[in-house]
């Protein structure tokens, strides 16, 4: 069971769920790089997933649009369909097949709002 209290304000969520939180931006962080580095290049491009598991190196093929649509929104990954994690604070938004958009939500949202490479 995921422990999730609310001091004050706000929602502390357990060492896993924080975990897999920093894993998924990672592997976003890494995804920035990849759309950067072959924009222009192609119609659609190998993305990897962003699910929380550190040792998943499986890819995604998206169009630029897609892409920039799962980034439109700060607390969006997109993974590999079976990698969603709904122990961990993030609920299915989409389902294209290849690739599942999920959505963090409560205390882990906030961690990776904070690590939005695209925050100003």
């Amino acid at each position: 069971m995921i422990e999730r209290k609310t001091v004050g304000n706000q929602v502390v969520v357990d060492e896993r769920s924080a975990r897999l939180a920093a894993n998924e931006a990672v592997f976003r962080a890494g995804n920035e790089l990849i759309g950067k580095a072959t924009r222009g290049l192609s119609d659609r491009t190998e993305f990897l997933c962003e699910c929380g598991d550190p040792h998943c190196f499986r890819r995604v093929e998206l169009s630029a649009e897609e892409y920039e649509a799962v980034r439109s929104h700060p607390a969006r990954f997109l993974v590999v369909p079976g990698h969603e994690d709904l122990t961990a604070g993030e609920v299915v938004v989409e389902e294209r097949g290849q690739w599942t958009v999920v959505e963090k939500r409560g205390g882990e949202r906030e961690i990776v709002e904070r690590s939005n490479p695209r925050a100003s």
